[in-house]
């Protein structure tokens, strides 16, 4: 933790010139001087009907399995999630931020599950709507996550002529759209720079203003994929195990991610749980 938490102080002085205080004992570090909050009075998104996207309807238990857990009130774990969302929401909503890539330095260090349940607990807000897109086309992992057992991902929509809504996927979870991967993409690189990707993520940003996209993409340090579709990307949320990267890695995350609006890092497996968690 000392060493998670010395790397991303440096990188900070380094490329703000501020100070930096030493944070308190948290899992979400996202720092965010504003207290903008979204309308209260703003009309709810109703039931969503789903005429063109599939619906898988999963139970409870099925995404407790996959450790999808932060809609569900009476697990103690599941307040984490939901702190996250409200920290990361307002610092989208202050900017005016509609799409979000969360990403780590290096593979296994538990990007995808923070994907899906952020995705989760963003969907809850009742004037929200959110897509969450499978971008590590070499390792997609979300379809797991959520049971889908999806035949077509991201991957076949950019490689072949189908349409959109045949890839997406709403996992019976209301206000959450998923574009899952499927198969591993050696030329990840060329998709995800091609002028359809581009497309794409043009037309899903202007056809939903209430949307927050997520894009899980691959770890930062073992791909150019992120910097390559770092245009589509309004903020950026840095997954981090905690005991697992040297502090060099950290740094040169940081630095990889300069420009692309950081909103924070999350400290996952760690040992020690967030104070607030049995609030």
């Amino acid at each position: 933790m000392d060493r998670i938490q010395k790397a991303l102080d440096k990188a900070k002085e380094k490329h703000s010139g501020q100070q930096v205080h030493e944070p308190k004992q948290t899992t979400a570090v996202i720092k965010n001087d504003s207290t903008k909050l979204v309308d209260p009075l703003q009309t709810p998104i109703g039931n969503i009907s789903y005429t063109q996207t599939k619906v898988v309807d999963l139970s409870r238990e099925a995404l407790e399995r996959q450790r999808v857990i932060s809609g569900m009130y009476n697990n103690p774990q599941s307040s984490v999630f939901r702190m996250l969302r409200t920290q990361v929401l307002q610092k989208m909503r202050t900017n005016n931020w509609q799409t979000l890539a969360i990403t780590s330095p290096t593979a296994g260090e538990g990007k995808s599950l923070i994907a899906s349940n952020l995705a989760v607990a963003i969907a809850m807000e009742l004037n929200q709507t959110v897509l969450l897109v499978d971008m590590d086309l070499r390792n997609p992992s979300l379809s797991d996550y959520f049971s889908l057992d999806a035949e077509l991902g991201l991957k076949d929509y950019l490689e072949q002529d189908i349409e959109l809504a045949s890839v997406l996927v709403n996992p019976g979870v209301k206000r959450l759209v998923i574009l899952p991967g499927v198969g591993r993409a050696e030329d990840s690189a060329e998709l995800l720079s091609s002028p359809k990707m581009a497309s794409l993520v043009s037309d899903l940003k202007s056809q939903y203003e209430a949307r927050i996209i997520i894009f899980d993409v691959p770890p930062i340090l073992q791909t150019d994929d992120v910097l390559l579709s770092s245009s589509y990307f309004d903020s950026t949320l840095l997954v981090l195990e905690d005991g697992k990267n040297k502090e060099a890695e950290i740094t040169k995350s940081l630095q990889l991610l300069e420009g692309g609006h950081l909103i924070g890092t999350v400290l996952n497996k760690s040992d020690k749980p967030p104070m607030h968690q049995n609030y």
